[in-house]
């Protein structure tokens, strides 16, 4: 950046919550100015103080020639209206995943203007380095099958999380999953069975998920998802996050596991591929400042909107067969 050149100017919306923090931080590291953090709590001033960032109670005084992008962090249900409200305003949004808690939700986003050009949404597992060779593979070859075991720490499942209005674990964790797999397939699957559980914490939501669906064409998605009281030796985002993508094709297999690829073909060969750990949020930062500079976002909102309603068809498979079970 030359000395005639403008830092970014960033606000995050939601500050004082894990998500928010990481990505004011992310921001500053990535060359961003933060300007403002957005929050009612006060947990959010020492960070502000940090950042050297005005600290304001409402979304209502940010303006688009004051910010070239304004990050929301903030509970599923609550994003839809807030980033609507943003884009109506000319300005430019990153998102948390997923777009929304449901379609019902995403409709909201959906009439805002601008929706298609000025909003990225913040599926950081694009950003792993992983996932551009994964995927190419997965073009490269005749796909059977992909089974996802995605487990996400937390000590407990309270607060926004255990709202049954934010969709449960298969919404705020498995959702990744869903929308990474969804984008290398066309059509909309078939949920072909489901089940899930409430027992690790007893909270009011679905805390384990299980899921197996097929695309049109015929591959299978087996899809494991659930919060964990018990932190594993390895995972991202600082060991908070297990994920492992096993890919089954016709002439080959590919595993992702955390930061590891190994890859086997028909014909013998095999190799591995181990990353460095990565910041997915610092890395979701920079291509965020590229998106300000009018680059396409990883995930737009119809890519998103797709994933959000293939959960939507998950979870309504999920409230059938207990409703099934519950029936004399």
């Amino acid at each position: 950046m030359t000395v005639t050149e403008q830092a970014p100017r960033v606000a995050v919306v939601g500050a004082a919550g894990w998500a928010g923090s990481r990505h004011a931080r992310a921001f500053a590291a990535a060359g961003a100015n933060v300007v403002f953090l957005v929050d009612k709590d006060h947990r959010a001033y020492p960070l502000a103080q940090e950042l050297g960032a005005v600290l304001l109670p409402s979304t209502e005084t940010l303006r688009p020639e004051d910010l070239d992008l304004v990050v929301v962090a903030l509970p599923t249900t609550m994003q839809p209206d807030v980033c609507a409200d943003l884009l109506s305003r000319g300005l430019r949004v990153l998102t948390e995943k997923p777009v929304a808690a449901d379609a019902e939700g995403a409709a909201v986003l959906a009439a805002a203007s601008g929706v298609s050009e000025r909003l990225m949404v913040g599926y950081t597992l694009h950003q792993h380095p992983a996932a551009p060779v994964v995927s190419q593979w997965v073009r490269d070859h005749d796909v059977v099958a992909v089974s996802v075991r995605s487990v996400a720490h937390k000590q407990k499942v309270d607060s926004w999380r255990a709202d049954p209005k934010e969709g449960g674990v298969a919404v705020i964790n498995g959702i990744h999953a869903i929308e990474l797999v969804s984008s290398w397939f066309d059509g909309d699957p078939r949920v072909l069975a489901t089940s899930a559980s409430s027992s690790l914490y007893g909270s009011p939501v679905p805390e384990h998920v299980v899921a197996t669906l097929e695309f049109p064409e015929g591959t299978v998605f087996n899809l494991q998802s659930y919060w964990s009281p018990w932190q594993e030796s390895q995972g991202l985002n600082q060991g908070d996050w297990s994920l492992t993508i096993d890919v089954l094709a016709s002439t080959g297999r590919m595993l992702w596991s955390n930061d590891s690829l190994h890859a086997w073909e028909r014909d013998g060969s095999q190799y591995e591929k181990t990353f460095d750990p990565s910041d997915l949020f610092l890395r979701q930062a920079e291509s965020a400042l590229r998106f300000c500079s009018g680059e396409t976002p990883a995930v737009t909102f119809a890519q998103a909107l797709r994933a959000t309603e293939i959960a939507d068809a998950l979870l309504a498979a999920v409230a059938s067969r207990a409703k099934d079970e519950l029936a004399p």
